[in-house]
């Protein structure tokens, strides 16, 4: 960003005055002419303008530099980040232009984030520092100015991109703990997720509470099939219906793909927001990098919240077990291993209701809290199975699946 420059005289002094020699010359030499900015310097000023703008609200400020056939898309862009409670921002040059001539192109990084999360510095990794869309913008001077004339990928490799908000206007509804977004044929489908969503918050929010995790506030996408496949790289299983992204451990977003989930009762749309955001108040935030080996225990405990107030046996999760057990045979232990792109349906359910009811067991055997204890230092704190069982709930991790296993048995 450009920065001005201040000169303070120190506190109680006055500047200066020169006295000059008897033998002077009568005539003053005339002063320096100031450094004329360089083109860098001059849209490093122009970006900086533009993020103060995003910020205040000022839309035209926003536009102000901006050629006319791409304001349709930086429009978008401003009014998507203002409605999903944008509160930090940043435009950052990174790297040097390439010049054509006196047209340049650079690489530009937008950092953001939202709803009052503590914002760390622009970093040139695209996976630390704040969430970032980074791209490479062509910059043409007019009437002594540069105007963005060209906006494109900037080759950078950003699991973030694109982000469901950078391309298209939104619909957004905000609730008191809860902003539901989605394209203009998701209308209908954001008013109605919304107040199911701000009763699942309500949900999650205990949970978050109790694992000193809550959270500002929860973001959800609904995307259709165009967007689901486009959003965030389209990278999600072909078997999910939803799913939890963190943005580098500021805040996360959940996605659902409305062709699959909206087709639902409200109680199963219920189920589905509020197993995401489970994950949020298990998984954002956490120091264990390595929690996608415990995904039974991921998935098991976001289903124990995204199934509240029914345990397991009076869930989904029993007739699904059911039907797996009836084709694969009786559970053998509840610490089943982390899926595949290879895995089949009957592996994906087996791994989710196998955890589900690990998990309510786990919290019926040595309640709720000491339950809680147990996932965090799994899943946030990156203990071993065992070690975290010992330090938990008491016995080994071996002593505790083996009593799950008999547990669940009793209750298909």
């Amino acid at each position: 960003m450009g920065a001005g420059a201040v000169v303070l005289w120190p506190e109680g002094e006055e500047p200066a005055t020169a006295t000059p020699a008897p033998s002077a010359s009568a005539s003053a030499s005339p002063s320096a002419s100031p450094t004329p900015a360089t083109p860098l310097e001059k849209v490093d000023a122009l970006i900086d303008a533009q993020a103060q703008a995003l910020m205040k609200g000022d839309e035209a400020g926003w536009l102000a530099p901006v050629d006319r056939k791409l304001q349709t898309r930086y429009r978008a862009i401003f009014r998507n980040l203002r409605g999903l409670d944008l509160t930090a921002a940043d435009l950052t040059i990174d790297g040097q232009p390439k010049m054509n001539g006196a047209t340049m192109k650079v690489r530009v990084d937008l950092n953001y984030c939202f709803s009052g999360v503590d914002c760390p510095a622009h970093r040139s990794d695209p996976t630390a520092g704040a969430p970032v869309m980074i791209s490479t913008l062509t910059w043409t001077p007019r009437n002594g100015s540069y105007v963005i004339t060209g906006m494109a990928a900037s080759g950078v490799e950003n699991y973030l991109q694109p982000a469901p908000w950078e391309s298209a206007a939104l619909t957004i509804a905000q609730g008191q703990r809860v902003i539901v977004a989605g394209p203009g044929s998701q209308a209908a489908n954001v008013r109605r997720v919304l107040p199911l969503a701000e009763k699942a918050a309500a949900v999650a929010d205990r949970y978050g509470t109790q694992l000193h995790n809550a959270q500002k506030k929860y973001r959800i996408y609904l995307a259709d099939d165009k967007a689901w496949k486009t959003w965030y790289e389209g990278l999600a299983p072909n078997w999910s219906v939803a799913y939890h992204l963190p943005l580098n451990g500021i805040g996360s977003d959940i996605v659902v793909k409305a062709s699959k989930a909206m087709s639902g009762s409200d109680r199963e749309i219920t189920e589905i927001v509020q197993h995401e955001m489970g994950h949020a108040v298990t998984l954002n935030d956490t120091r264990n990098w390595d929690s996608e080996d415990d995904l039974w225990l991921i998935e098991g405990v976001a289903e124990y919240i995204g199934y509240q107030p029914s345990k397991p046996q009076n869930s989904y999760s029993r007739d699904a077990l059911r039907y797996v057990q009836s084709r694969r045979g009786a559970v053998k232990t509840i610490a089943l291993p982390k899926l595949t792109a290879k895995s089949d349906d009957l592996t994906v359910t087996r791994l989710y209701a196998t955890g589900h009811f690990g998990v309510g067991c786990i919290a019926e055997k040595f309640g709720e809290e000491k339950m809680f204890n147990f996932v965090a230092l799994v899943l946030r704190e990156g203990l071993e199975l065992d070690v975290a069982s010992q330090v938990a709930l008491g016995p080994p991790f071996k002593t505790v699946d083996k009593s799950c296993v008999s547990w669940i048995k009793k209750r298909l």
